[in-house]
Formats: structure tokens, C-alpha cells, sequence
């Protein structure tokens, strides 16, 4: 089950107390959604559910689903936020338990979702403006019951990236927990990984693992790309046998809540990497920590690209490296926020600061060898500098050593 159709399930979901687990509670979402109405007191908000599918790939971060969710902590098909500024009131247009829907999410008021069309001529027509984030059909809708399409030209679409790209202390501890199930099963592929065994166990494996640690949710599909299949960036099959003195690159993420994470090690099959390997490994991993070395506020994705383009220029190695490859199927980002989303809202011009959650990730894909390296982790920018959340093994001899004693 995907992480978009699992927070369907999560809808009204509360803290396990025996377990202690982390939530957000109904208090941060109003607190986010009063921040919103601050920005916007001349006028009304209206963000909708726009509802995705299970499963679907490729979801634009920026989707008004993500901003629902972070805004309310529900995801009722198809509904409705209005946020009233003028009287600081949050109302929603959803179906279902409206005790249990105000509860969760702390509004003002619940309405049937059908209540919307009787209710929005009174509701929105004296706004002088309505500010939106919804799909069309919502907009000819509002635009039908007010008769007025010229209220409709404010957007909160810029406002709510930069909340949402700013983790709360809460946001962080459930990303942290999805953090925490990402690192164990890592290290349960670390300990099990062999030559014959099939990409799809180890993918069950890893699975298996984030749901004992409580996450049920994935934050993408998982990659399990053995040989050659590591040199496919989004390779998702999972369906090869692992070879011998091969490299399986396994990138996977945990999903918590609604909250995602991304964290990468590339593993040798035999437990052993050759010297080619060791040394396009080694590589990679000094190009992150160069990365890491000017990770930190004010800094930027394009000085942390820089740094780490730098080693493979150094070392000789751009032919097959993630930023110069002569194959343009296999180059991508040194990295991307996490959040709600796993490439997350916010842009890559900005300066870091504290509470932003980034990922490094370079990698070195060499097709003509037939396998593939990346190496990828997730960091919490802090006023110092930051904290790395992910804490498998990454060191060639840590790897090996861990390897050789599960033997």
C-alpha cells in the first residue's frame, strides 16, 4: 500500500499511548492555518482536497492535496477548506463524522460537503478577494454561486511553500520516526543480502521491517536495483536475481503519517567491494561529505552541488558520475526537500535555515560495467548546521566488517 492511499486510512487516526508514537495534534494545525490567515486578512482562502489516487506516480509536491493535509491533518474525498480571516474561523466541507473531523483537526465548524454549493454564495460573496488553491471544477463552482470569476485572482500557492518547507518540531519527530524505520531496515538488507536471492525479498524484507516499526505507509515505491538495474533511477521492478560480485543499489523510504523520507546504500552482493567498485564508491561517499562540509544556513543546493561536482572532476570520474554522465538517463539532483512530499515544496534558489529538510545524494552509474552507486541521506538544517537522520553504515569497511560477521 502506497503512502497516499494509507493516509486515506490515517484519516481520524489518533496516538497509540502504549506505543507513544508521535502525532500532530488538532492545536499546530490551527496554529498553521492562523499563520495562513495573517497573510491573507483582506480577504477569504479556499483550498481543496484535490484527492490523489493510490498509487499514483509522480505527484507534484505542490498538488493542493499536500497543502489540505498540512493545513486540516485529514484527507476526506473531496473536501473543502474556507478560512475566514475577518473572524479568524477555519470551516470544513467534508463527509463523514463531523465529532470526530472537528476533534482532529480543530476548525471552527463542519459542514457536509454537498452544504458547500447552498452555502458559498453567502459564504464568498463579499469577499473582496478570494485567494484559492483548488482545481477547476471548484473554481467554476464558486464562480456559479457568487457570479463573479473576478474575486478568483488571489493565490496562496507561494505563501504556503515557504510554511511548509519550515519543519515544526513535531513534523521533525515524525519524520525522524520514518527516519529511524528507513536505518533498520537497511540494516536488516545489510545483514540478509546474498548472491541467488531475488530483489523482490529483499524488498519484502525492508518492507516487512518498516511495518514492525509502525510505518505502514511508503514514501515512494521501493528501489531494489541489482547490477545493471542500479543504473535505472527509478527502477521499481524488483523482480531479478541478485548476482554474484554485483553492487544492488536499495533506495527506500519509510512513510509515517503522511510524512516521507528517502535514504540510499548501495550494497555488494558478495559482501565485498572489488577495487573498481571501492574506488567509484569511495568516490561518491567523499562527494556527499564535501557536500556536507557546506551544508549549513545561508548556504544553498547549488553550493552544495558545486562542492560535490568538485571530487568527481578531482578524481576523474565524471563519466559515469550523476551530474556529468555521458548518458543523460542517469543524471539527476544532488538533492531535494522531504516532507508531506519526498521531493517536497519549496525552491532551490533559496537560502537553508533551521527546520528545513534536505537529502544529498550523488551517485555514479557506470552501464558499461553493468551496476551503480548512490548514496543518499536526509538532513535536518539546524542553526549550527545539521543533523544527519540517517545513520546505516555508509563506510566501505563499516559495510564489509557487517557483512563478513552475518556470515
Amino acid at each position: 500500500m502506497t503512502r497516499f492511499a494509507l493516509a486515506l486510512l490515517l484519516v481520524l487516526s489518533t496516538q497509540d499511548t502504549k506505543k507513544n508514537l508521535p502525532i500532530i495534534d488538532a492545536k499546530e494545525f490551527a496554529s498553521r492555518r492562523a499563520t495562513l490567515m495573517e497573510k491573507f486578512a483582506d480577504g477569504v482562502v479556499l483550498i481543496d482536497a484535490g484527492l490523489i489516487q493510490a498509487g499514483e506516480a509522480g505527484i507534484d509536491a505542490n498538488t493542493p492535496w499536500f497543502d489540505f493535509f498540512y493545513l486540516t491533518g485529514v484527507q476526506p474525498k473531496d473536501g473543502l477548506l474556507v478560512l475566514l480571516p475577518a473572524d479568524k474561523k477555519a470551516l470544513l466541507f467534508a463527509d463523514g463524522d463531523a465529532k470526530a473531523l472537528l476533534e482532529k483537526t480543530g476548525v471552527d465548524k463542519v459542514y457536509a460537503r454537498a452544504k458547500f454549493d447552498e452555502v458559498a454564495k453567502e459564504l464568498l460573496g463579499a469577499a473582496k478577494v478570494i485567494y484559492t488553491k483548488v482545481r477547476q471544477n471548484v473554481k467554476d463552482a464558486v464562480v456559479k454561486a457568487i457570479g463573479d470569476k473576478d474575486k478568483l485572482k488571489g493565490s496562496v500557492a507561494s505563501q504556503l511553500t515557504a510554511m511548509r518547507v519550515v519543519k515544526t518540531e513535531a513534523e521533525i519527530a515524525m519524520m525522524k520516526k520514518c527516519a529511524d524505520a528507513t536505518n533498520k531496515a537497511h540494516l536488516a538488507a545489510f545483514k540478509t543480502m546474498k548472491p541467488g536471492m531475488n530483489e523482490k525479498e529483499i524488498q519484502k524484507l525492508i518492507e516487512d521491517t518498516f511495518k514492525a516499526e509502525d510505518c505502514d505507509e511508503l514514501s515512494f515505491p521501493s528501489i531494489i536495483g541489482s547490477g545493471k538495474n542500479g543504473t535505472i533511477l527509478h527502477y521499481m521492478k524488483n523482480t531479478e536475481k541478485i548476482a554474484e560480485g554485483t553492487l544492488v543499489v536499495c533506495d527506500i523510504g519509510a512513510g509515517y503519517r503522511g510524512y516521507a523520507t528517502d535514504i540510499t546504500r548501495t550494497i555488494p552482493s558478495s559482501g565485498k567491494f572489488n577495487d573498481e567498485q571501492k574506488k567509484a564508491y569511495q568516490c561518491v561517499l567523499d562527494a556527499q561529505k564535501a557536500a556536507e562540509g557546506v551544508c549549513k544556513p545561508g548556504a544553498n543546493f547549488g553550493d552544495l552541488e558545486r562542492a560535490a561536482a568538485k571530487v568527481f572532476a578531482e578524481r576523474g570520474l565524471n563519466d559515469w558520475s550523476y551530474c556529468g554522465s555521458r548518458d543523460m538517463g542517469v543524471r539527476h539532483g544532488l538533492g531535494h526537500y522531504v516532507g508531506l512530499a519526498v521531493h517536497d515544496s519549496g525552491t532551490y534558489r533559496e537560502a537553508f535555515a533551521p527546520g528545513m529538510v534536505i537529502t544529498i545524494e550523488p551517485g555514479y552509474y557506470n552501464k558499461e560495467k553493468g551496476w551503480g552507486i548512490r548514496i543518499e541521506d536526509i538532513y535536518v538544517i539546524t542553526k549550527d548546521g545539521f543533523d544527519r537522520l540517517s545513520t546505516s553504515p555508509r563506510e566501505v569497511d563499516e559495510i564489509e566488517k557487517l557483512m563478513k560477521e552475518k556470515k
